[in-house]
């Protein structure tokens, strides 16, 4: 088997910075600069408190697919991935307040979470991003909803966190096929678990990768599960699963760089071009910075 070792050249990473610096939001910037230079913490929580709204959620477009100045679920949940990656506290005013929000959107008799508000409707956005109330595909957003009550939580009952764990256990036993989406929830779940239950987890989610990752690049068309996308580092929960394609997946990624030094979507709305436009700029921001950290923690960014 080929060994291959290409490795982001200097240069390359050069022209990945100015494309964040000149044309990322002034949050990847803030990202940026904590993770590769000098930057702080507070000031990524500075950068990212711009998106909260006075009811604690986030919304004003953090996620890019959804212009929607309202708070939602979804923008709540991209905002602790970032908050949660940076190991805030809990008992920071912002996590604080986006725990808060959480605990006042949670349906007891839906057991869950709407992604988004009827709000979203009114603004431009993908053509996924209409209102829909309680999805039928119950682990987006709510297994990962769960994750961020294991590792922050302050404001629901512990009695009401069992019953959310009994139904995402359950949920992941009866279903016959997991979705993309509800797959990487559950891995930010699962990351955040531990003993029995999460031995369990890893047995079914094994098997749901198995069904929807396409390891083979050739296989691929267009918008789907990859390594990479499940995988972002050697400590990642199933590293060992796909530690063998993953050297490829990176060489693929390092030559499929842009002449601007960003990677792109490749996805697209399909409507709202203008604001799309926007968006896929706001994206290729947001995906350059995480194939930055993914390739660092691969050992794959010259010195």
């Amino acid at each position: 088997m080929k060994n291959s070792m290409i490795n982001l050249s200097k240069a390359q990473f050069e022209k990945s910075r100015e494309f964040i610096m000149n044309q990322g939001r002034r949050l990847e910037q803030a990202l940026f600069q904590f993770e590769f230079e000098s930057g702080t913490t507070d000031n990524v929580v500075r950068e990212l408190t711009r998106y909260q709204n006075d009811d604690g959620g986030f919304g004003k477009g953090l996620e890019p697919d959804l212009r929607c100045d309202a708070s939602s679920v979804l923008a709540t949940t991209t905002a602790l991935q970032i908050l949660s990656s940076m190991k805030v506290s809990r008992d920071h005013e912002s996590v604080a307040r986006a725990m808060n929000y959480l605990a006042r959107q949670y349906s007891r008799e839906h057991m869950g979470w709407e992604i988004i508000p009827v709000e979203a409707d009114e603004a431009p956005r993908a053509i996924w991003w209409n209102y829909q109330g309680h999805s039928p595909q119950w682990g987006n957003p709510n297994a990962e909803v769960l994750g961020y009550f294991y590792q922050y939580n302050k404001t629901l009952p512990d009695h009401i966190v069992s019953e959310i764990t009994v139904k995402a256990t359950q949920y992941l036993d009866n279903c016959e096929e997991l979705e993309m989406h509800e797959i990487y929830c559950y891995l930010r779940l699962a990351a955040r678990m531990s003993g029995e239950r999460l031995n369990h987890f890893m047995k079914k989610l094994e098997h749901f990768l198995d069904l929807c990752v396409v390891v083979k690049q050739e296989d691929r068309k267009g918008y789907c599960a990859t390594p990479l996308q499940v995988v972002d580092s050697p400590a990642s929960l199933f590293y060992h699963k796909y530690s063998e394609a993953i050297p490829a997946e990176l060489d693929q990624i390092i030559m499929s760089q842009s002449t601007e030094g960003c990677w792109q979507p490749n996805w697209s709305w399909g409507r709202f071009e203008e604001e799309w436009k926007l968006a896929e700029t706001e994206w290729a921001g947001i995906i350059t910075l995480n194939t930055l950290k993914t390739l660092r923690a691969f050992n794959r960014i010259s010195d």
